[in-house]
């Protein structure tokens, strides 16, 4: 594949696959801002009994559209039984959760009910039906069986001023993924059984190619040469094919963060997101002098989809770390370079996160006590009730 077939995203955040557009290189970085954000929340569409609705997403989606959140896209998702939304850009975390809320708010008034977690406690497997759009159908034929239960995420997208910043922000994060693996992991349930992980999620989209962890990298020039290297191997139709936890989006100018599951709480999700916008910006500010291995960052992930904020992952110095101190350790530098600018406040999501009941666990507690019906009606009551 020729690299004049690489695309970026569309300004709305679609995919696009027009060979026309330019190749994913460092001229073409478009600036993204400084250090703003924005996300992009998937949800699964439930019944009245909570159950996933393979087939109501086009009538859902288009109620939704009909009447919509003040600002912000929604779209349609991989799956069917999915509605994904995508903020306009944010100063801080707060903006992004109040989006999230008017979203929210936009699908009840549709008739629609959503549940954030990042899998249907109970779904079937295969129970996937997938939304007939040539990107889609795509995917679905060059997956197989892979594709064996709808997953939902909570993606938060970085704005950044170039290329070079993009890149050292990029080294940053890629260190801490697990982290924030840890810190939103909570579907714990596939198919109505316990799965063993804190984020049964993972385990799923980690079979899927071209994906995981993000690649080790010094330079945008050397980014932009794997990716293409990777979306040649595979023969992608474009870029945006290459699902790694973590990567740049060139034509948005944001770098995007893709490892957390969907989050009920909006607080929670404002403080994830403060906090990806603080690390990112910490990273920028204090370039870090070590990159991980690629073969250690994925036993990290491993150990945070299995036992969340338990879990003790390698740190940048060889070190093996309780998740707990490096969470602290992280909002410590978020808070440093947040705080002269009085974007700090949303941290303390994160902060009340960490001092609670985990919510893997909490689904657990839960389901010994009251069963599975339990766990999906407080789910998505906990979904709707908004910010």
């Amino acid at each position: 594949m020729s690299s004049s077939s690489i695309t970026s995203m569309d300004p709305a955040g679609l995919p696009g696959c027009d060979p026309d557009l330019p190749a994913l290189t460092g001229t073409h970085f478009t600036p993204g801002g400084e250090f703003t954000v924005g996300a992009e929340e998937e949800l699964l569409l439930v019944g009245p009994r909570d159950q996933l609705l393979p087939t109501a997403h086009r009538d859902v989606v288009e109620a939704v559209q009909a009447r919509p959140p003040r600002t912000g896209a929604v779209t349609k998702e991989l799956f069917g039984s999915e509605i994904e939304y995508a903020t306009a850009v944010c100063a801080d975390g707060d903006q992004v959760a109040r989006s999230l809320g008017d979203f929210r708010s936009a699908l009840h008034r549709a008739g629609g009910r959503g549940m954030a977690v990042g899998l249907h406690p109970d779904g079937a497997v295969g129970d996937t039906h997938l939304t007939p759009t040539a990107r889609y159908q795509h995917i679905g034929a060059s997956l197989a069986g892979l594709l064996r239960t709808p997953t939902a995420a909570l993606q938060v997208h970085v704005g950044l001023p170039d290329a070079e910043t993009a890149i050292t922000s990029y080294r940053g994060l890629r260190n801490r993924l697990s982290l924030l693996s840890a810190l939103a992991a909570g579907s714990p349930y596939w198919h109505g059984r316990d799965s063993g992980f804190a984020s049964a999620r993972w385990a799923v989209i980690s079979a899927y190619p071209h994906g995981g962890v993000p690649p080790r990298v010094r330079s945008w020039e050397e980014y932009v040469a794997v990716t293409e290297a990777v979306a040649a191997a595979a023969e992608l139709p474009d870029y945006t094919y290459v699902w790694w936890n973590l990567r740049v989006q060139p034509r948005l100018g944001t770098i995007e963060v893709r490892v957390m599951d969907a989050r009920p709480s909006l607080d929670e999700a404002a403080g994830l997101t403060t906090l990806i916008q603080g690390l990112a910006r910490h990273a920028a500010e204090r370039p870090i002098a070590v990159d991980l291995p690629g073969e250690v960052l994925a036993t990290n992930d491993f150990r945070a989809a299995r036992d969340g904020l338990e879990a003790r992952v390698v740190d940048v110095d060889g070190a093996l770390r309780p998740m707990r101190q490096l969470a602290f350790d992280a909002l410590q530098d978020a808070r440093a370079v947040l705080s002269a600018d009085g974007l700090e406040g949303p941290l303390e999501g994160v902060e009340r996160l960490l001092a609670g009941e985990p919510e893997y666990e909490r689904q657990r507690r839960l389901h010994a006590r009251q069963g599975m019906p339990a766990v999906l009606s407080d789910l998505a009551d906990r979904t709707m009730r908004g910010w």
